[in-house]
């Protein structure tokens, strides 16, 4: 407060010297203008005198015209000055005038309000009264030019006495010179009066100011001096460990503020204190668990890693054969049954490895492919899936699907089949009699989108209104009794809830007990384009080269692998060699030739990448084979460090056949490029 107040007295001390110097300044320029104003107004009245001479001796129209002119000076100022004098001036004509009398527009206002202002102080009311006598004087030398004029235009008057009319001009003239003289001495006085009163006004505030500042300054240091006074004392007390020192409170402003913090500070001092021995004692006890918790962490690692290569290898051999046996069937229905395997194997992996990548999940880094699908084939699948199972319990299974829906879109039909199998066989297991009608209906598209609203509507056992919203949760059922009589983890609805709003998509429900549920959800798809259509054509027909000339090395321990491996390569012309583990495949290397290696990481003896070092280690061309990881192991970091050791790619199990060939193409090209 008491900085406000000063600062508030400072502020008004100094905007009123502030103002009255501006004032001072606008006053000043005024009578400036004034004085150049007057030199303007002499030097018309000389010229037109002068060219009057010039006049009665020629006798040309021209110099009376000149004088003429020169005159109009004299008469604007004289305009503004009458027009000034009366009660209720026009402030227009005014202005008019003094721009006639040749005075710099940028003056004219501050010349009228200096006489406005000031026409009652002496120094200007002589200066307009000298004024005043000059016009009068202006008017007499009018009135012998006039008659000048007339006796030279009706040639009636002699030299002579057009002379002695030059002569009484001439006197007017030397009284001219006086006027003018008094007009600017008078306008002096007035101006050094001026700045003489705004000296002394200025250097009042400026002393005012001083003193104020000063007294001020010593009223506030010495409030500020006696609480700091205090706060030292105390602070030097708590320093020898007295956190019971309080320091006494003097005022309210911000000292007394920093006295009554001070004093909260040594009572938090001391609670800190206690709390410090407390968590001194409880140390131990957290390193302890520190330590047990990294352990716990460390096996769950290896655990995850474990469980990714056990779970991987068996599907690596399921999709493998899987996908061979598809290329051999001929029957329809036989097609759409492996196709069925297929598609749920694929499923599963990327359930699998969304549940073994711990961290992925928890941050919400699942990742969605964008690759075009036809959305009508995903909702079909997904109820052929489920065919079996809805027919076992008596439940009809119906479809609709709105015309409306495009051919094909661009998005992750693998998430969108999850989230339907989710929601489809929640439906079945609840419902125990009816149907299930599964339907996709476009709600709106542009240029560049689609919005399908999926819904699933089943008539089961329904939802509370008081559950609806928490059944997204985790580990949440409708009832308490729902898990024991129908099983399941209550995971499924959270996962669907995720992977709809992952995708910016919305999820809803609607419900009544003992008649059914109704689940919605709407995820934009990017419109997939003819000209892309076109592209994927094309690139899909490319045919692969054969693999006949190139000798493959397989090192896998897994004879289902191996079998696997074998039959996918020799289908396309390569010749095979396999290793039951690292130290076979590192002995046949160095007795045979081929042209890559195929190496699993975990192997008995020896594993992938201690015969990946020692095969480097080898010299000459034997140490650049080109050298592939195929492995389960998908834990982060693992491509990472097979690049690190020296293999040159990894492919991950269960592998795409077209992929492994490509990679190999490759590898065996550049090898050769090198070679």
């Amino acid at each position: 407060m008491k900085l406000y107040f000063t600062v508030g007295i400072m502020a008004l001390l100094v905007t009123i010297e502030l103002c009255t110097l501006w004032f001072a300044v606008g006053t000043l320029s005024s009578v400036r203008a004034f004085v150049n104003g007057e030199g303007i107004w002499s030097k018309a009245q000389k010229d037109a005198v002068y060219n009057l001479v010039i006049y009665s001796q020629s006798h040309s129209e021209k110099d009376y015209q000149a004088f003429r002119n020169l005159l109009k000076v004299p008469r604007g100022d004289n305009k503004t000055r009458l027009e000034l004098q009366k009660p209720h001036p026009d402030l227009a004509v005014a202005r008019q005038g003094f721009i006639e009398g040749l005075n710099n527009p940028a003056d004219v206002n501050g010349m009228i309000s200096l006489i406005l202002r000031f026409h009652s102080i002496s120094y200007l009311n002589k200066a307009i009264t000298v004024w005043g006598l000059a016009e009068k004087n202006m008017e007499q030398l009018i009135a012998i030019s006039d008659r000048m004029h007339q006796a030279i235009a009706a040639n009636t008057a002699s030299q002579a006495r057009i002379d002695q009319m030059m002569a009484s001009a001439n006197a007017l003239n030397a009284g001219f010179t006086k006027q003018e003289d008094e007009f600017s001495s008078t306008l002096g006085d007035g101006s050094r009066w001026l700045e003489n009163i705004v000296l002394r006004l200025l250097l009042t505030l400026s002393l005012t100011i001083g003193t104020t500042s000063i007294l001020i300054t010593i009223s506030v240091s010495r409030g500020i001096e006696k609480g700091v006074k205090a706060i030292i004392n105390g602070a030097t007390l708590v320093s020898s460990g007295a956190l019971d020192t309080r320091v006494p409170v003097y005022s309210q402003d911000e000292i007394g503020q920093l006295a009554v913090s001070f004093n909260n500070m040594t009572e938090t001092l001391a609670e800190n204190l206690r709390a410090i021995r407390e968590l001194n004692e409880t140390k131990e006890s957290l390193k302890r668990e520190k330590e047990r918790a990294e352990i716990s962490e460390k096996s769950k690692q290896l655990f995850l890693a474990k469980m990714s290569h056990e779970i991987r290898t068996p599907m690596n051999g399921i999709l493998g054969f899987a996908r061979l046996l598809s290329e051999t069937l001929t029957e329809r229905e036989q097609q759409e049954y492996i196709h069925i395997i297929i598609k749920s194997g694929e499923d599963l992996l990327v359930i699998l490895n969304d549940i073994l990548d711990l961290s992925r999940m928890e941050a919400g880094k699942v990742t969605f492919e964008s690759l075009p699908f036809n959305p009508a084939d995903v909702v079909q699948t997904t109820m052929l899936m489920l065919k079996a199972k809805s027919h076992q319990k008596g439940i009809h299974v119906k479809c609709f699907l709105d015309e409306k829906l495009p051919r094909i879109v661009i998005g992750d039909s693998v998430r969108l089949s999850q989230v339907l199998l989710n929601l489809v066989s929640n439906a079945i297991k609840f419902t125990s009699e009816g149907e299930i009608v599964v339907s996709a209906v476009c709600r709106s598209e542009t240029n560049e989108s689609v919005l399908i609203d999926f819904g699933v509507r089943d008539t089961g056992i329904g939802i509370p209104i008081d559950k609806q919203d928490k059944i997204f949760e985790s580990f949440e059922q409708a009832a308490n009794d729902t898990a024991r009589k129908f099983g399941g983890s209550g995971l499924g609805l959270s996962i669907v809830k995720q992977l709809v709003s992952l995708q910016n998509g919305e999820i809803f429900v609607t419900s009544t007990p003992g008649v059914g549920s109704d689940f919605h959800f709407r995820l934009s798809f990017v419109k997939y384009k003819e000209k892309d259509t076109k592209i994927a054509i094309i690139n899909n027909a490319v045919e692969l080269p054969g693999g006949h000339g190139i000798r493959i090395l397989i090192a896998e321990d897994n004879m289902i692998n191996q079998l696997l491996v074998t039959k996918v390569l020799k289908k396309q012309g390569f010749a095979i060699e396999v290793a039951e583990n690292g130290l076979i495949a590192l002995n046949k290397y160095a007795t045979q030739d081929f042209d890559i290696i195929l190496m699993d990481l975990q192997m008995p003896e020896m594993d992938g990448y201690d015969a990946t070092k020692k095969i480097r280690a080898l010299s000459g061309c034997k140490g650049s084979v080109p050298i592939i990881a195929m492995s389960a192991h998908t834990i982060k970091g693992e491509y990472e460090y097979c690049i690190e050791i020296g293999m040159n790619d990894f492919i991950s199990k269960p592998f795409n056949p077209r992929e492994l060939y490509e990679k190999i193409f490759s590898h065996v090209a550049k090898q050769t490029q090198i070679v």
